[in-house]
């Protein structure tokens, strides 16, 4: 057994491409190792800023001989078809042999295939790795006619210690790899896995992603002394990939911008310089932060130090002026230049989406009994921080900088909240207002973009969605979701649609007001599947049972109960022995139905049924149906699914002591009537027939 290493040794990597990229490594060659037969005990990948890496261990040295039996034709065919037959196989016919099937005598032929050298093998499947290789952006090069995330400059690629020759864009395999771009740029050669993964460590470069995320970590925490990193595992990730050889260091913020709010500070710092902020102990932000090198100077990175502080420096004296700019003319007066900024060519301007604002959520809080002038003033205020010039630069600041222009201007604490809030869930899983004016005007402004696009002819098609409406659905979702109102959204689309001036804007092929009330309402109900198995754990299979039922209820919250009581249900014993019993009963009704072309409706007549576990389930279903239904009236899923469950004794005595296809024919339909009583039943918390066993 032996080991083969394949490194593609390429310029910089993006690091958000580089685990998918590693992944993508391990599955092709794990597919096409077993393609072609060839055992292995285990497969690894790693990856770094400069190079993708394939290690798999025990490997044979070449595969083993296959005995191949091909059947022929029948040995009385046409001439012309055993010739063909013959020469496909590449054989003579004195070298087939007759064999006795049911259908007659057959032509076959035994073909050995000797085993090849793994080396051959690995030198096409490293090529075919390469040209079927797939990353989210490619690039060319040169005058060559193959793409990559970014050039590639070297190919390392040994089995047993040896060199498996094959070549791709112009570069030729070899043993020999590069360490640090600037500490160790001169090639070294390899033997195996642990000479190169100890050797490119002396080269300054750490080969494993993990190693190189805990290290930073680790260190970011030491050189922060007595304060501590701003959580943020999305930050350490991407730094964890723009480094091979990380050295932590500390440097410090001018006192002068401590003034500025927190988040203008630490914006630039995460996502323009991707550095960690710090904060004390009581969470206040402190004038230092953590970087990451990826080199180490002779001066003890001092000059390394003080470049970031210097860009940093800079950066936040923009920041400082556009403060001081921003807050020399009321919030309001930005709405002006709104007024020639484009929100979509067929949706007019972002102003126009403003007066939209104002007038959906003023709907919304009249239908919820809430005082509507807070919102409607939130929401016009919503979207002005976009011409100002702190948002102009940091664009990742829209909404925070409205929420401190309107609080330093004097405006309601509601009001500046929900400038600021109305973007939230800004992603799936995060937090969503609590304050109802906050809500109203998160919800208002998704619904305003849905039923805009989606009126237009715009909507998410495969993997395309360049306008994030799945997003704005999910997040619709979520906040529909809050415990503070309940809210009609079939009907809240319908106010969204009116607050269009679609006789003004001359819309091709817009769509009416029905038709995107239906077409919205069904899209946000498949992306309600994907919130209820996000938000609570529920299978798909379960919001399918419900939705079957009650799709017609327009209020997400109430549908999210109902899912939520049947998840209980089928978490227990009682339900999943009422959903066999279901499918048993569900069977029986559709064979039979079919072969009496009739439905059986439940209407069944207590004067003929005989058995006392049939009388005992008639019983019980016509206390427990009238009952569940109230309760279901009444919101009352969870007691209503517990009731059902009540059910279960009658139900097995009736399968285990009653044949429902009697011989008398009126006896057997009274008992098909009961078995679609039962159905109809359980119809009521959910149509069983969806979930899967």
């Amino acid at each position: 057994m032996a080991e083969w290493l394949f490194e593609i040794f390429s310029e910089e990597i993006p690091s958000r491409m580089q685990q998918d990229g590693a992944q993508q490594f391990n599955e092709l060659a794990r597919v096409h190792l077993e393609e072609q037969g060839l055992t292995f005990e285990n497969i690894r990948t790693f990856v770094t800023p400069r190079r993708l890496t394939l290690v798999v261990e025990g490997l044979p040295l070449e595969t083993t001989e296959k005995l191949e039996e091909r059947k022929g034709p029948n040995v009385e065919a046409p001439s012309a078809a055993i010739e063909g037959f013959l020469k496909s196989a590449g054989v003579q016919k004195e070298d087939c042999i007759v064999k006795e099937t049911p259908k007659g005598s057959f032509l076959f032929v035994n073909k050995i295939h000797p085993g090849q050298p793994t080396p051959k093998i690995l030198a096409n499947i490293s090529l075919s790795i390469l040209e079927k290789f797939r990353w989210p952006k490619s690039m060319r090069w040169g005058s060559l006619d193959v793409t990559w995330v970014r050039p590639i400059r070297g190919l390392l690629c040994i089995f047993d210690g040896k060199v498996v020759p094959f070549s791709y864009a112009n570069i030729t395999s070899t043993n020999e790899t590069k360490g640090h771009r600037f500490l160790s740029p001169e090639p070294f050669k390899i033997s195996d896995f642990n000479d190169y993964e100890e050797k490119l460590r002396k080269h300054h470069v750490i080969l494993d992603w993990q190693e190189r995320r805990t290290l930073i970590e680790k260190e970011i925490g030491q050189v922060a002394g007595s304060l501590k990193p701003i959580e943020d595992k999305t930050l350490l990730d991407e730094v964890t990939g723009l480094v091979e050889w990380p050295v932590i260091l500390k440097g410090k913020v001018d006192e002068q911008f401590m003034q500025l709010p927190p988040e203008v500070i630490i914006t630039p710092m995460r996502v323009h310089q991707r550095y960690f902020p710090l904060i004390d102990n009581q969470g206040k932000l402190a004038p230092s932060f953590g970087l990451v090198s990826n080199i180490k100077s002779i001066d003890d990175n001092k000059k390394i130090t003080i470049g970031n502080e210097r860009v940093l420096r800079a950066r936040l004296a923009d920041a400082q002026f556009f403060w001081a700019q921003d807050q020399k003319q009321p919030l309001e007066q930005f709405n002006v230049a709104l007024k020639k900024r484009l929100f979509h060519k067929s949706l007019g301007t972002i102003f126009d989406k403003v007066e939209r604002l104002r007038k959906l959520s003023s709907y919304i809080a009249k239908s919820i009994h809430t005082e509507p002038k807070v919102v409607e003033r939130a929401a016009l205020l919503s979207k002005a921080d976009l011409a100002s010039q702190m948002v102009g630069e940091f664009p990742e600041l829209q909404g925070t900088m409205g929420r401190y222009y309107a609080q330093n201007q004097g405006e309601p604490t509601e009001v500046y909240q929900a400038i600021e809030q109305h973007y939230w869930p800004k992603a799936s899983g995060e937090a969503i207002p609590e304050k109802i004016p906050s809500l109203v005007l998160a919800i208002a402004d998704r619904l305003d973009t849905l039923v805009g696009f989606f009126a237009v002819g715009i909507t998410p098609s495969g993997s395309k969605d360049p306008f994030a409406l799945r997003r704005a659905s999910l997040g619709l979702i979520s906040l529909a979701l809050n415990p503070h109102f309940s809210l009609s959204i079939p009907e809240a689309i319908g106010w969204a649609y009116d607050t269009y001036p679609w006789d003004e804007m001359s819309v091709p092929n817009l769509l009416s007001k029905d038709a995107i009330i239906s077409a919205l309402w069904k899209f946000l109900l498949e992306r309600f599947k994907f919130a209820m198995r996000d938000g609570q754990g529920s299978p798909y299979d379960h919001v399918d049972a419900v939705l079957s039922v009650a799709h017609e209820s327009p209020i997400f919250s109430t549908l999210a109960l109902r899912v939520q009581a049947l998840d209980q249900l089928m978490d227990g014993d009682d339900g999943k022995n009422l959903l066999a019993a279901y499918k048993r009963a569900s069977n029986i009704l559709r064979i039979e139905e079919e072969k009496d072309k009739l439905k059986y409706g439940g209407d069944v007549l207590p004067d003929k049924l005989e058995a006392p576990e049939e009388k005992n389930l008639f019983e019980s279903l016509s206390i427990k149906a009238p009952s569940i239904q109230e309760l279901i009236n009444n919101g009352n899923f969870i007691q209503a699914a517990q009731d059902l469950a009540t059910l279960r004794p009658n139900v097995d005595q009736f399968f285990e002591k009653v044949v429902v296809n009697a011989d008398a024919d009126k006896l057997r339909k009274n008992r098909l009537h009961l078995l679609a009583f039962l159905r109809k039943t359980l119809h009521q918390v959910a149509d069983f027939s969806k979930i899967e066993s």
